[in-house]
């Protein structure tokens, strides 16, 4: 059986609706080997995404039908909340395309409810977290920009496409932000290339800091920054701006060499009008063009 080398016990996810058959997990989960799993029970899809929103997991299972969420739009809200974290999807006898389809997705693993014995369901979820880690390892070496940690121009495209055809099919609406960092040159000329590398790894922590861990971040190249937001329509646009100035303030309060300023533009992805990746940029870039001139 796999074995995953940890002092800490594997955090799951428990996401099913039919409070027998999340008790039966649980238990089996807590007696196949004591201490390794320390599991959380909800039984909708929206406790669910609260869940991720609010703690961190090692795995997810996942049951694709429930009150609230029915077939691979369950897999995809919680995958797109959950990018991190391997998910083994729950299925039942007839809906093993359903599962399969998941899998093509992103999910690491299925299991037909009633079929899964303790074996079979402790081995499923070590062997998806193992995949899983191997897998981010590989694409980090690839998709990671080394300054700062966040995606590289590559990992963006290749993530944000698949999130483009998420956002199609489940209608969802997306906001691409175009940031730049005023005035690298000076401070590179004036303090040292070392105070402009810090500088713009300030700026990814306050990206980080600003939007969810669902948002892809990514740093373009240069001076430049890329984020693709999941549903920052209205209310939410406006609070994420002005978090994001709140940051940046946080930032310069104490004196330093430097003052951080951002200038941003973005754009809107709209389902009905299905824009590609290079137009949203496109658009995001000329409205940062104007504010910039505009200082």
């Amino acid at each position: 059986m796999a074995q995953i080398t940890s002092t800490n016990p594997v955090k799951v996810l428990v996401v099913e609706d039919n409070p027998e058959y999340a008790s039966t997990l649980q238990y089996v989960l807590s007696e196949a080997n004591p201490g390794q799993f320390h599991s959380i029970h909800v039984d909708r899809l929206h406790k669910a995404l609260e869940q991720l929103r609010r703690g961190s997991f090692d795995a997810i299972l996942l049951d694709l039908t429930l009150p609230d969420s029915i077939g691979h739009k369950t897999f995809s809200q919680v995958s797109v909340y959950a990018p991190n974290i391997p998910i083994v999807v729950f299925t039942g006898l007839d809906d093993t395309e359903l599962a399969l389809q998941a899998v093509r997705e992103g999910a690491q693993d299925y299991l037909v409810k009633g079929e899964a014995d303790v074996n079979l369901l402790v081995r499923s979820l070590l062997y998806a977290i193992e995949r899983h880690q191997a897998r981010t390892a590989l694409q980090d070496l690839s998709f990671r920009d080394e300054l700062t940690g966040l995606l590289n121009r590559r990992g963006f495209f290749v993530m944000g496409e698949k999130l483009l055809l998420l956002a199609l099919r489940e209608s969802w609406n997306l906001t691409m932000f175009f940031f730049d960092l005023d005035g690298l040159k000076i401070i590179n000329d004036r303090h040292g290339h070392q105070a402009g590398d810090q500088a713009l790894m300030a700026v990814a922590q306050i990206l980080n800091q600003t939007f969810r861990s669902s948002d892809l971040i990514a740093r373009l190249g240069g001076d430049e920054f890329l984020v693709l937001a999941i549903n920052t329509m209205g209310f939410i646009l406006e609070s994420t701006l002005a978090r994001l100035q709140e940051n940046v303030d946080d930032y310069n309060r104490p004196a330093r060499n430097y003052h951080l300023s951002i200038s941003f533009g973005l754009s809107r992805y709209n389902p009905q009008c299905n824009p590609s990746l290079e137009e949203l940029i496109a658009i995001a870039d000329r409205e940062l063009y104007l504010q910039k001139r505009s200082k």
